[in-house]
């Protein structure tokens, strides 16, 4: 009897170590590669000395059977230069530029551009950077997390 029980206690433990890992393991990943996006958009931008756009499209509500969120990279031409798709139930949840109000991002498209002297920003025709803060939920789960893309270096934080 006192061996089960010492079984039972390191499948439990176990069990508490492991779950974790598969439970945040789709939300890691979207934030990874939100991170990568940001990142390629950046390097194409200043390294091409071009505007370059990154698209987040969350229409994934208005089809009857929804479909992954993207990243779409662009030139100033609207040459697709790179896609990212976000995992199965990772969802874009918000969308807010540093000072302004949060809103909820669950359809539509948004778009940070950046420059070739290293800014972002959310508005088309401006030279002023800002600070965009992008949210994740994973649907399954319900956790969130956030990223900023910092506007002066272009850079993504927690």
């Amino acid at each position: 009897m006192i061996e089960l029980i010492v079984v039972m206690v390191i499948i439990a433990i176990l069990t508490g170590i492991i779950l974790p890992v598969f439970l945040h393991g789709g939300l890691d990943e979207g934030r990874n590669t939100l991170q990568s996006s940001v990142f390629c958009a950046k390097t194409f931008a200043t390294t091409k000395r071009r505007r370059c756009s990154l698209t987040l499209n969350a229409n994934y509500y208005t089809t009857p059977n929804p479909s992954p969120c993207t990243f779409t990279i662009e030139d100033v031409d609207k040459t697709v230069k790179k896609l990212y798709q976000l995992p199965k139930y990772i969802r874009f949840w918000q969308y807010q530029v540093a000072g302004s109000g949060s809103e909820s991002f669950t359809s539509g498209t948004k778009t940070v551009y950046f420059e070739p002297h290293g800014i972002a920003h959310n508005t088309s025709g401006i030279m002023t950077p800002q600070d965009i803060i992008i949210t994740l939920k994973d649907i399954k789960t319900g956790l969130t997390t956030s990223r900023t893309i910092i506007g002066n270096t272009c850079q993504i934080k927690r």
